[in-house]
C-alpha cells in the first residue's frame, strides 16, 4: 500500500478539500441478473489545494478508465483509482493539483442488487404465481455509497438529478416527479426533476410492478400509496392519514411541505419499519397496509403512527438535517414525539398520549444499563467505521429522545414550544443543525435556561431515581443515578419535578438541581383540605405527575401504601397508575423492592380496564413468570394462577366478541388479555380459543375469530401441540402458507413457538430460517414458551439467565462493530436477571405471599 494513501484510511469523516454541489445519476438495473450499471457526474467545489479526491464507495466496481475530472475546458489526468473496502472509500489521484473552484467528477461504476436490504438491493414478490424481483434503495445511515460513489455524510448536502433505464412495464419511482419518459422497445428511460438540496441518505429509487391509490392535500400536493398489484385498497387508510398529517404539519411547523409530490411505497423485504426518503417514503408492508378484514386494531394504529413519524421527517430531518450522526436524536426523537402529536389530532379517541408511556418505558429500560450511551455521544471520536453508526439507531435516540422532548415541552408549555420549533425550522431550512442550535432557539423563545437544563440529559447517559420520604411536615427528595444492576452511578441531573398531593388540583412544580431537596407541605395540605402533619394525614402524594419526566420514583413504605390505596379507590389517572407500576417493577428488578411486595402491589390493579396500564401489567407478568421459572420453579404454578385471577376481571368485561360501538382501545385490549390468559394456561380461555380456531379453519370469514383475537387463539392452539398431536401446528402452517397478508403471517410467526414441546420448538426455529420466512420476519418467531428456552439456546446460543459466559464465548469470534454495544447490553441484561434470580431465591416469606395471592379471587 502506497504511503500516500495511508492518510485517508481509518478516518470517520471525509476530507473537506472537495465539496459536492450537484449529482447527475444514471442507473440501469438488470432485475434478472440482479446487477446494475451507472454513471454519476458530480459537480464539486475544490476549496483547498489537493491532488486527491476522496469520497465513499462500497461494493462497487470502478476502474481508472471509468473516472475523469474536468475543470472548465481542462481535462485532468487520472493517475490512479483505489477502492478501500474496509474503509468504504474511493481515492482518485491526479497528476497535478486540482484547480480551485468548480469542477465535474465523472465516474462509471457497476454493482450487484444485493439481498442484504441495504444499499441498492432486490426484494422478491409474486405476480400471477410467478416470482419476480424489484429494485429498492435503503441508504440510511451510510449505504448510498453501495449504489453510487458519493460524499455519504449528512452535512454534504447537494441537489440530485436522476435518470433510470428500466423495463417498459415496470413502475419507476424516485424522490421527484417525472419530467420526461422515452420508450425504446422493451426499455424506457425515465428522467426526474432535479431535487432540492438534500443529504445522500435521503436519495431513493424503487422499480417494480405496482398499483396505487391517490389523493391531494389542501395545497394540491399529490399523494400516492403504491403497493403490490391487487392490494390497492389496503393503502387507502395510510393515504388518508398521510394527506391529513401533511396538512397538520404545515400548520404546526408554520412551513408547507417542500416537494411537489409525496409517494409512499410498501416493500415486501424491508429491514426497518420505514424510511423517510425525501418525497419517496418506503415502508415494510405491515407498517403501511391496512385491511379491514385481516388487520387488527393494533395494526391500524401502527400504520397511523409510522406514517406520521416518517412524514414528520420531511421537515425534521429532510428540510433541516442533523450535521452528523452524533445528532441522530434530533431526527428520530423529534419524529417519534411529533408523530404522537399528529396521531392524537387525527384519532383523539385512541388516547395515544397515554400509550406514549410505552416509549418512555423502553427508553428507561435501555438507559438503565451501564452499557447505555448518551443521546449525544461524541461519535466524532468514537465512530471509526460506518457500520458503527447502526448502533445508535436504538431506544436512546428514538424513545429517550422523544421522552426528553415531551418533558421539555411540558416544562416550557406547548404554545411556547411550538413557536420555537417553527422558528428553528425557518432558521435552518435547507441546511444542517446541531442540538445546541435547537436549544439556543428554544432558550431565546422561552427565556428559560434550556441549554443548561437539557445538557444534563443529553450529554450524559442514564437518568435519576428520585427517592421521596415523609419527615414530619416535609417531603424529602434525593436523586441518584438508577441502574437496573442495583448499583448507583455518579450522574446528576436538573430534574423538572411535578407533584400532586391528595388531588390533581393541588400541584407543585420545581427544579431539583442538587442531590437533596426538602419541601414544606403545610401549604399543599391546606389546599387539599387536610389537617395536621403530612406524616399523620394519610394523604397520598404522587411525583412525576402524568409521567412527563424521564426519571423513576422510589417512595418510602408509608407513601407507597397510600398510593396503593389510591389506585384501588380509583383516585389516580391512567398515566400515573402506569408510572407507579412501571417504577415498582424496575425497582424490583434492581433488587430494591422484594418480589412479594411487587406482586402485592400488582393486586391493586384487579379492576384495571385502561389499555396501556393493563398492557404493561401483562408485560410485567410475563417477565415475572419467566424469572420465577428459574428462581422458584416450585412457585411457578401459583404465580401463573395469581396472574390468571388478576386478568379475569377485564377478560369477563371484554369477552371474546366485539361489541357494537366499542372503542379502538377495547379491541386492542381484548386480544392482549386473552393471549395472556392462554399463555398462563387458563383452561376456559384455551378451550374457547380452540373452538373458535376450529370454526376459523372451516371458514376464514367467520365472525368468531376476528383479527384482534386471532393471536390469542393461535397461542392457545400451540400451547396444546405436541409431537403426538401436531394438528394445530400443521393447521397454522397451512394458514401461513395460504395467506398473502403480511400482518397475518407475522401474527402466526409470533405464536408458533408458544409450545411447551421442545421438539416442536426446534422445528419452528428451523422453519424461521427457511425460504418461506422473509429474513426481516424471522425475529417474530423467537418468542419461545418458558419450557422451550433451553432448546432455543442450544439452537441459536441465545441468552438466558445462567448463560452469560456461553454468550460471551459464542460471540467472541463473531463480533462486528455494528453489534458491539448491543452485545454488551445483552450480556449486562443476563447478569441483571441472574442477580434478580439470586435475590428472589433468598427472599423470605415469598412462598407464603405467592400462595396467599394465588388463592384470591378478583
Amino acid at each position: 500500500m502506497a504511503q500516500k494513501y495511508e492518510q485517508f484510511k481509518g478516518q470517520p469523516r471525509l476530507p473537506k478539500s472537495v465539496v459536492p454541489k450537484r449529482y447527475e445519476i444514471k442507473l440501469k438495473p438488470d432485475l434478472a441478473s440482479c446487477t446494475f450499471a451507472g454513471t454519476v457526474d458530480i459537480s464539486v467545489d475544490v476549496v483547498a489545494e489537493t491532488k486527491f479526491i476522496v469520497l465513499n464507495a462500497a461494493d462497487l466496481t470502478v476502474s481508472r478508465d471509468g473516472v475523469r475530472f474536468t475543470s472548465g475546458a481542462k481535462l485532468l489526468e487520472v493517475l490512479e483509482v483505489q477502492l478501500f473496502e474496509a474503509d468504504q472509500i474511493m481515492v482518485v489521484e491526479f497528476s497535478e493539483n486540482l484547480p480551485l473552484g468548480v469542477g465535474v467528477l465523472c465516474i462509471f461504476f457497476e454493482g450487484t442488487l444485493n439481498d442484504k436490504m441495504k444499499g441498492f438491493y432486490r426484494s422478491t414478490y409474486e405476480h400471477n404465481a410467478e416470482k419476480k424481483n424489484m429494485a429498492v434503495t435503503q441508504f440510511e445511515p451510510a449505504d448510498a455509497r453501495r449504489c453510487f460513489p458519493c460524499w455519504d455524510e449528512p452535512a454534504c448536502k447537494a441537489t440530485f438529478r436522476i435518470t433510470l433505464e428500466v423495463p417498459t412495464e415496470l413502475v419507476a419511482l424516485s424522490n421527484m416527479p417525472i419530467v420526461e419518459e422515452k420508450r425504446d422497445g422493451i426499455i424506457k428511460t425515465v428522467h426526474y426533476e432535479e431535487s432540492p438540496i438534500m443529504s445522500t441518505y435521503l436519495v431513493a429509487v424503487v422499480i417494480g410492478l405496482f398499483n396505487y391509490v391517490e389523493d391531494h392535500t389542501s395545497d394540491g400536493i399529490k399523494v400516492r400509496v403504491y403497493c403490490q398489484v391487487g392490494k390497492e385498497n389496503q393503502g387507502k387508510f395510510a393515504l388518508d392519514v398521510a394527506v391529513k398529517t401533511l396538512d397538520f404539519y404545515k400548520k404546526y411547523f408554520a412551513e408547507p411541505y417542500s416537494l411537489p409530490k409525496l409517494d409512499m411505497v410498501a416493500i415486501p423485504d424491508f429491514a426497518a419499519g420505514a424510511m423517510e426518503n425525501y418525497g419517496l417514503v418506503t415502508y415494510r408492508e405491515t407498517a403501511l397496509l391496512y385491511d379491514d378484514k385481516h388487520s387488527a386494531a393494533s395494526n391500524k394504529q401502527r400504520v397511523a403512527t409510522v406514517v406520521a413519524h416518517e412524514l414528520a421527517h420531511q421537515w425534521f430531518g429532510n428540510l433541516v438535517t442533523m450535521e452528523w450522526w452524533t445528532h441522530l436524536w434530533l431526527n428520530e426523537g423529534f419524529a417519534t414525539w411529533v408523530s404522537y402529536l399528529a396521531t392524537d389530532s387525527l384519532f383523539p379517541e385512541w388516547k395515544i398520549w397515554t400509550q406514549f408511556l410505552d416509549e418512555i418505558t423502553e427508553g428507561l429500560r435501555l438507559d438503565g444499563l451501564a452499557e447505555s450511551h448518551p443521546i449525544e455521544a461524541l461519535f466524532l471520536v468514537e465512530i471509526n467505521h460506518a457500520c458503527e453508526i447502526d448502533e445508535i439507531f436504538d431506544a436512546i435516540s428514538y424513545r429517550k429522545g422523544a421522552s426528553l422532548i415531551r418533558m421539555l415541552q411540558s416544562y416550557l408549555g406547548p404554545e411556547c414550544f411550538q413557536r420555537a420549533l417553527a422558528s428553528y425550522i425557518k432558521q435552518y431550512s435547507c441546511s444542517n443543525a446541531k442540538t445546541d442550535d435547537l436549544w439556543a432557539v428554544l432558550e431565546e423563545e422561552s427565556g428559560e435556561p434550556v441549554n443548561q437544563l437539557m445538557n444534563s440529559w443529553t450529554k450524559q447517559k442514564g437518568y435519576p431515581v428520585v427517592t421521596v420520604k415523609v419527615n414530619d411536615e416535609n417531603l424529602e427528595f434525593e436523586q441518584s443515578q438508577f441502574l437496573l444492576s442495583g448499583s448507583h452511578g455518579d450522574g446528576q441531573w436538573i430534574v423538572p419535578m411535578t407533584l400532586c398531593c391528595g388531588s390533581y388540583d393541588v400541584r407543585k412544580n420545581f427544579l431539583l438541581q442538587g442531590t437533596y431537596e426538602s419541601l414544606d407541605t403545610k401549604e399543599l395540605l391546606l389546599c387539599s383540605h387536610s389537617k395536621g402533619r403530612l406524616a399523620d394525614t394519610g394523604t397520598w402524594v404522587k411525583l412525576n405527575v402524568d409521567q412527563t419526566g424521564f426519571y423513576r420514583v422510589k417512595y418510602d413504605d408509608e407513601l407507597a401504601s397510600r398510593l396503593r390505596y389510591a389506585i384501588e379507590t380509583k383516585c389516580l389517572s391512567a398515566t400515573d397508575r402506569f408510572g407507579i407500576l412501571d417504577d415498582s417493577n424496575a425497582l424490583c428488578m434492581a433488587c430494591q423492592l422484594p418480589l412479594a411486595s411487587l406482586l402485592t402491589f400488582m393486586g391493586a390493579y384487579k379492576e384495571e380496564l385502561e389499555y396501556t396500564v393493563l398492557s404493561n401489567l401483562i408485560s410485567i407478568s410475563n417477565k415475572i413468570a419467566r424469572i420465577a421459572a428459574d428462581a422458584a420453579p416450585e412457585l411457578l404454578d401459583d404465580v401463573k394462577l395469581f396472574f390468571i385471577n388478576l386478568f379475569q376481571y377485564p377478560a369477563e368485561k371484554l369477552g371474546w366478541d366485539p361489541k357494537q360501538g366499542e372503542s379502538h382501545l377495547d379491541a386492542m385490549l381484548r386480544g392482549e388479555v386473552l393471549t395472556a390468559l392462554a399463555q398462563f394456561g387458563h383452561d376456559v380461555t384455551q378451550h374457547e380459543a380452540r373452538r373458535r380456531f376450529d370454526a376459523f379453519l372451516n371458514d376464514r370469514h367467520t365472525p368468531l375469530l376476528p383479527p384482534d383475537t386471532r393471536r390469542a387463539a393461535y397461542v392457545a392452539v400451540m400451547q396444546n401441540v405436541s409431537t403426538l398431536n401436531r394438528s394445530g401446528y400443521e393447521s397454522l402452517l397451512r394458514i401461513y402458507r395460504e395467506t398473502d397478508q403480511s400482518q397475518e403471517k407475522t401474527r402466526i410467526l409470533g405464536s408458533l413457538a408458544s409450545c411447551p414441546d421442545p421438539a416442536i420448538v426446534l422445528e419452528v426455529l428451523n422453519f424461521l430460517l427457511s425460504s418461506e420466512v422473509r429474513s426481516q420476519d424471522a425475529v417474530y418467531g423467537v418468542h419461545v414458551d418458558i419450557k422451550g428456552r433451553e432448546t432455543a439456546w442450544t439452537w441459536l446460543k441465545f441468552s438466558s439467565s445462567e448463560k452469560a459466559k456461553e454468550v460471551e464465548e459464542f460471540f467472541a469470534s463473531r463480533s462486528k462493530p455494528s453489534i458491539t454495544r448491543t452485545l454488551k447490553q445483552s450480556l449486562e441484561r443476563v447478569h441483571i436477571n441472574a442477580k434478580w434470580i439470586q435475590s428472589i431465591q433468598t427472599e423470605k416469606h415469598l412462598a407464603e405471599a405467592v400462595q396467599e395471592l394465588a388463592c384470591r379471587k378478583y
